[in-house]
């Protein structure tokens, strides 16, 4: 699967998934989809350049370390609620 890229608030979001987000971390595929540093399932989540480590909930839902938000339906759901919460911080 190809980058997805959009920009929500003037930040560029970027999600990667597949076999680009694994390639991105160095790993190489081997059999099954799994390489070193992740699986070829995992995205990659990074918010003007800066990589966000998110996680996938037994629901499916998907959560980001550091930041206490509800678990969004999606990565970009939950990389624009992170930016919406930057923005009224400042």
């Amino acid at each position: 699967m190809a980058d997805h890229r959009e920009t929500y608030k003037g930040r560029e979001i970027v999600l990667r998934s597949g076999a680009e987000a694994l390639a991105g971390r160095g790993g190489a595929l081997v059999s099954e989809g799994e390489g070193e540093g992740g699986t070829v399932d995992e995205p990659e989540l990074s918010i003007d350049g800066k990589r966000i480590f998110i996680v996938r909930n037994s629901s499916g839902a998907y959560l980001a370390s550091g930041f206490a938000f509800d678990p969004q339906p999606s990565p970009v759901d939950l990389a624009r609620k992170i930016i919406d919460y930057d923005e009224a911080g400042q």
